[in-house]
């Protein structure tokens, strides 16, 4: 399990549908930056914090639910979600190069354009977690952000792209010591978060402006996990 720096308020009150495993609930109330839990069935969303949804879900389960017969669960899921909350998330138990070893009908790189085309088409940014401990803590961090006052600490004019520009793009700008330049230079070469997460560190050096350093920072924000030497 992550843990946050300790003496963190604790400041943030959990909703959890009643059907996530008992490991999940158990990770939330484990989370030092939660205050409360509530455990019940949800009509949107697996976790709802103050105003923001998230849907989780293992890669198994992503497959299926973009895949289904019937059409596509997820984006019904996601509709449900947006209609409801102010902001909503589908976060990934598990590594996207995880695809690569399912046994499935669609191929992996189908299925991380599906990340994307819910990110951009349905308003929810689909993001990697790796585990089920970086899960619980990044939805938590998600939380916190959207309780935060936005005057409390402003970003200085132009830090990061602007919101009508595309979500990944915006996302990139959002990683430390990626302006908005370099998040446009990156988001050329990577349109869809996937495809960077999925990139390697040697091909992140061959962009202008990307050295080794910030090439294991890029990947390390979006990987959830440090990148080695």
């Amino acid at each position: 399990m992550v843990h946050v720096a300790r003496g963190m308020a604790r400041r943030v009150a959990v909703r959890v549908d009643d059907r996530e495993p008992s490991g999940l609930i158990e990770s939330v109330r484990d989370h030092d930056d939660v205050a409360e839990v509530t455990v019940e069935r949800l009509d949107a969303g697996d976790l709802v914090l103050a105003s923001m949804a998230v849907e989780r879900k293992t890669l198994r389960d992503y497959v299926s639910s973009v895949t289904s017969r019937s059409g596509t669960d997820l984006e019904d899921q996601v509709d449900r979600m947006t209609a409801r909350y102010d902001a909503a998330y589908v976060l990934l138990e598990g590594d996207v190069r995880g695809f690569d070893r399912l046994e499935t009908a669609v191929s992996p790189e189908a299925l991380r354009g599906s990340m994307a085309s819910i990110t951009v088409r349905r308003g929810a940014a689909v993001v990697p977690c790796s585990d089920r401990g970086r899960l619980v803590d990044y939805a938590v961090r998600l939380g916190r952000k959207h309780l935060e006052e936005p005057s409390r600490r402003p970003l200085p004019a132009g830090s990061v792209p602007s919101r009508r520009e595309p979500t990944a793009k915006r996302m990139y700008g959002c990683i430390e010591g990626i302006g908005p330049d370099l998040a446009a230079t990156l988001y050329e070469a990577y349109p869809t978060v996937a495809e960077l997460v999925a990139a390697d560190r040697e091909d992140l050096t061959d962009i202008s402006g990307v050295g080794e350093k910030r090439a294991r920072t890029v990947l390390a924000a979006l990987r959830d996990r440090p990148i080695a030497d």
